[in-house]
């Protein structure tokens, strides 16, 4: 912080290095405490590692999710004792230098074939047919590139792309950035329910549908799925394993006749055979399974 003005914002950047195979999971947890995360490929000693970066402005707050993190990290390490030593570094970062290193780093980044996420500060002229989501990195470039977001984003626009009856109501269950609700939204449909037991993950989903102009489309909020009367054309959930088979049961029944179900945020083999087995279970069709790296994301129908 500047001697100079005591009151200066500064920020704790916190860097994690692990191995490249545990790295993607860690993310997603470091990215629900700063609101977005860098992830960089790194080799150290022949081995494939990441490091993953994240942001917290500097407050007594921060070193309570600073503290929640070596927590996590921890635990992790314990159930995973095979995976090597991960690491844990912070810096104070000047305000200044942050926005600067931001901004410098992040362009507009194509997403899929037909969406692109910006950054505010950056023009950028759609090309035809193409949607542009306006977020900045530390939210949007948290989630929008990895891989299980993006498996769940190309499942999205199929279904809105070449398709006869796309759907025109979405269920979007724990949404936080809100990025896929409004990826259903500026491909066509009609109606989006963005949902999370968050409050801090909601508010940001409303920043980020104000700033798209899509209030008229999409309503955030806290409701439990137990407490939505409506049947949906399409539901999404990128989540993790456990609690997609926990809400199994719900998420199957807010389908209506011949909706779709996208689910992401699942780990390849075993945790993939439990959903698709589990849903199947529920009577629901298995469409479509596709994988990035270790991760995948199901397609599902109701008959």
């Amino acid at each position: 912080m500047n001697p100079a003005n005591p009151s200066a914002k500064s920020w704790l950047r916190i860097t994690i290095t692990a191995s490249e195979s545990i790295s993607d999971p860690i993310a997603d947890f470091i990215c629900e405490q700063t609101g977005g995360v860098e992830q960089i490929p790194v080799t150290a000693a022949g081995a494939a590692q990441e490091q993953i970066i994240g942001y917290l402005e500097n407050s007594p707050h921060a070193q309570e999710k600073l503290k929640k993190i070596t927590e996590y990290l921890a635990e992790f390490a314990y159930l995973t004792p095979g995976e090597g030593k991960t690491r844990l570094e912070t810096e104070i970062i000047p305000d200044e230098d942050w926005n600067k290193a931001w901004k410098e780093r992040f362009k507009p980044l194509p997403i899929t074939a037909h969406l692109v996420i910006k950054p505010t500060w950056e023009s950028y002229q759609a090309a035809n047919g193409e949607k542009v989501i306006e977020m900045d990195p530390g939210m949007a470039f948290g989630t929008g590139h990895h891989a299980s977001t993006k498996l769940a984003l190309e499942f999205i626009e199929e279904l809105f792309h070449g398709n006869t009856t796309p759907p025109q109501t979405v269920l979007d269950v724990g949404t936080g950035t809100g990025i896929l609700a409004m990826a259903a939204a500026l491909f066509g449909a009609q109606e989006v329910l963005a949902i999370d037991n968050d409050p801090e993950a909601v508010a940001v989903a409303e920043e980020n549908i104000l700033r798209n102009d899509l209030l008229s489309i999409i309503k955030a909020n806290g409701l439990a799925l137990q407490d939505i009367p409506q049947q949906y054309d399409l539901v999404i959930a990128n989540i993790i394993h456990d609690t997609l088979i926990e809400l199994a049961a719900g998420l199957a029944a807010r389908l209506a006749p011949n909706g779709k179900l996208i689910m992401a945020g699942i780990l390849t083999g075993p945790q993939t055979e439990n959903i698709r087995a589990a849903y199947t279970a529920l009577g629901l069709k298995h469409q479509e399974t596709r994988e990035e790296g270790e991760w995948s994301a199901l397609l599902f129908a109701r008959a």
